[in-house]
């Protein structure tokens, strides 16, 4: 029996790099880091990194579950983009930045996560992110450690009118 993994995963990332690359404008901001699980019951994360605060998940609707395991849904940020890289949200925009999410995930006979990506289009937004848009992508992977995972998120999200910083390029993988 052939794996439709090769195929599947080659969609996703064209899927990404397509609207990643959609999503970029002269005025936004590249943002990386991690996402920490605070409490997966209640879908709530830590953002670490560009984007400091909490991230939760709003709505969540599984749609498949093999091969892949996909899922789409809401989720909303509340905090920060740290500009200064100071590790707190003092003088930096802040508000609560909503978003639509895609998710696809492969996991291992013990539920254990083999590889997860999904991809988060901002929709809306308050306080300084009030006509934010953008994108980021997000992508999980297996450690040995609780919980057993390890997210690490980029994209770039732009401040309708916002005079921040102009995006940096990504960096190399």
């Amino acid at each position: 029996m052939r794996s439709r993994r090769g195929p599947i995963a080659v969609a996703i990332v064209v899927s990404a790099a397509l609207l990643f690359g959609a999503a970029a404008t002269a005025n936004a901001m590249y943002v990386s880091g991690q996402q920490k699980l605070v409490n997966e019951r209640a879908g709530k994360f830590k953002m670490r990194g560009d984007l400091l605060g909490k991230w939760k998940i709003t709505k969540f609707k599984q749609t498949h579950s093999k091969p892949v395991f996909k899922a789409k849904g809401t989720e909303k940020f509340n905090g920060c983009i740290d500009l200064n890289g100071d590790r707190a949200c003092d003088g930096d925009p802040s508000g609560v930045m909503k978003f639509r999410f895609r998710y696809w995930g492969s996991f291992n006979d013990d539920g254990s996560i083999n590889l997860g990506t999904c991809a988060h289009p901002v929709t809306g937004g308050k306080g300084s992110f009030a006509g934010a848009s953008g994108f980021l992508m997000m992508v999980d992977r297996p450690t040995k450690k609780k919980p057993f995972v390890k997210t690490h998120y980029e994209g770039e999200i732009d401040l309708a009118g916002s005079s921040a910083r102009a995006a940096d390029p990504p960096r190399a993988c």
